[in-house]
């Protein structure tokens, strides 16, 4: 789940259609020297406008969501990154396609928070730095995924957004606790499924919104539900 579509396009590639300039008029001959085959165009200016439009409407809704708002408007994003709430619907559509681009966002900017643990050593020393990393993930994910799920449940493109997103942990659970699982025999897959439902998202939430978990007591409860998974 990349967030391309909402980066900021710097460098571009040469416009190979632009036609060579050669030198010409009274008194100039050509050095021979290959004259440079493109020069910037008001389409290539209009892009890159267009592209930092975008960036900057994504990150004025993370901003006001990580501020609090739970039901942050097209006028209040567009307000916030200085411009007309029309092009809010000419680059996302609505509300609902920003959402998306900034859960895109959120997810692409805190993925290196994921990062490969060896599955080698104590499992409880695994598991603790596993679900480590998922609380850190999590808390700073959660605030985009929460407003997601409140006011775009059912919205087109959410699903395959979370489903990449989980697709991420999933595969990280079958790399770090690949011995425990490979113990479990036929039931390896099984295992699995209860892990990735127990360290996953909704499990993060549930004890943080409907338990009252701190983020570090959170992180322990999730440590010891996976550790009696894999016995």
């Amino acid at each position: 789940m990349g967030a391309e579509g909402i980066e900021e396009h710097i460098g571009r590639p040469l416009h190979p259609g632009a036609p060579a300039c050669r030198p010409s008029g009274p008194g100039l001959r050509s050095t021979g020297a290959a004259a440079p085959a493109w020069a910037p165009s008001a389409r290539d200016a209009r892009t890159a406008r267009g592209e930092r439009t975008r960036r900057e409407l994504v990150e004025a809704l993370v901003d006001l969501i990580d501020g609090g708002e739970a039901q942050p408007t097209t006028q209040r994003a567009a307000d916030r990154a200085g411009v007309s709430v029309r092009l809010v619907y000419h680059h996302f559509g609505g509300v609902h396609g920003l959402l998306l681009a900034a859960i895109a966002l959120q997810s692409e900017r805190h993925r290196h928070l994921l990062f490969a643990i060896p599955p080698r050593g104590p499992a409880a020393l695994r598991i603790k730095a596993l679900c480590r990393q998922r609380r850190l993930y999590f808390e700073e994910i959660t605030p985009v995924y929460r407003v997601a799920h409140a006011r775009a449940a059912n919205g087109a493109g959410l699903d395959d957004l979370l489903a990449a997103d989980r697709s991420v942990l999933r595969g990280q659970l079958a790399v770090t606790l690949a011995p425990e699982l490979v113990a479990s025999g036929g039931a390896s897959t099984d295992v699995l499924d209860a892990l990735e439902q127990a360290t996953g998202w909704d499990a993060w939430r549930a004890l943080r919104d409907v338990r009252g978990h701190s983020a570090p007591s959170a992180e322990r409860a999730m440590a010891f539900t996976a550790s009696c998974l894999i016995g």
